[in-house]
């Protein structure tokens, strides 16, 4: 039998029957297929790809102390 994982990059599910189809790919949960835009967990309580697909805040606040201070004047 051949088996289908979800579409998820992160997500160690796999799919049936019942898949969420969108744009040609098969996704196991409306979160994975959102691609947990708003963090939601997978519907598998032992798949982690919610917190994968996430940022880490470290990661977010070093890219915020290496941008350009917006309050610097323009230079001429």
């Amino acid at each position: 039998m051949n088996e289908q994982r979800c579409a998820c990059p992160h997500c160690s599910c796999t799919v049936d029957g019942n898949a969420l189809m969108q744009n040609g790919k098969a996704y196991c949960c409306e979160a994975c297929a959102s691609g947990h835009r708003d963090g939601e967990p997978c519907r598998m309580g032992d798949c982690k790809c919610a917190e994968a697909s996430q940022p880490r805040e470290s990661t977010v606040d070093n890219a915020l102390d290496e941008t350009f201070p917006a309050s610097d004047p323009i230079s001429p």
